[in-house]
């Protein structure tokens, strides 16, 4: 039984210390996307929310923590699903969700996903300094 116990405790340790993923700190970051047809901009991280700048003003977003290194985004207002294209209705009914894949410094590399299969963007955050 104790070789067992052992043996446990090992590959607890191995694969917490494998995972290199964190949450985003409070401050103001970049997110670049890999694909080339998004365009990067900026966002800023206070507690749980997660504010953006768009043409029509500041969004607030809840950040809702799904595990430790990943988190969706809620926002209680209403969205004119009119102005959205197919795609962007289906993913917007999906409530995709951002998972940090690995750590660099300052800069969180994360995979966007709808589900465990299907993923809507790759980049990074890169945390600007203040």
């Amino acid at each position: 039984m104790e070789k067992y116990l052992i043996l446990f405790i090992i590959s607890l340790s191995l694969s917490s210390f494998g995972q290199n993923c964190s949450m985003l700190k409070n401050g103001k970051y970049e997110i670049q996307y890999d694909a080339k047809e998004r365009n990067s901009s900026l966002i800023e991280i206070n507690g749980n929310h997660y504010y953006t700048d768009h043409d029509d003003g500041k969004k607030d977003y809840e950040i809702i923590t799904l595990s430790n290194c990943s988190f969706r985004l809620k926002n209680n207002k209403k969205v004119d699903e009119s102005k959205l294209t197919e795609f962007q209705n289906i993913i917007f009914k999906q409530k995709p969700y951002f998972e940090i894949i690995k750590v660099e410094g300052s800069v969180y590399y994360f995979v966007c996903r709808i589900d465990l299969h299907v993923q809507c963007g790759t980049g990074k955050f890169i945390k600007k300094e203040e």
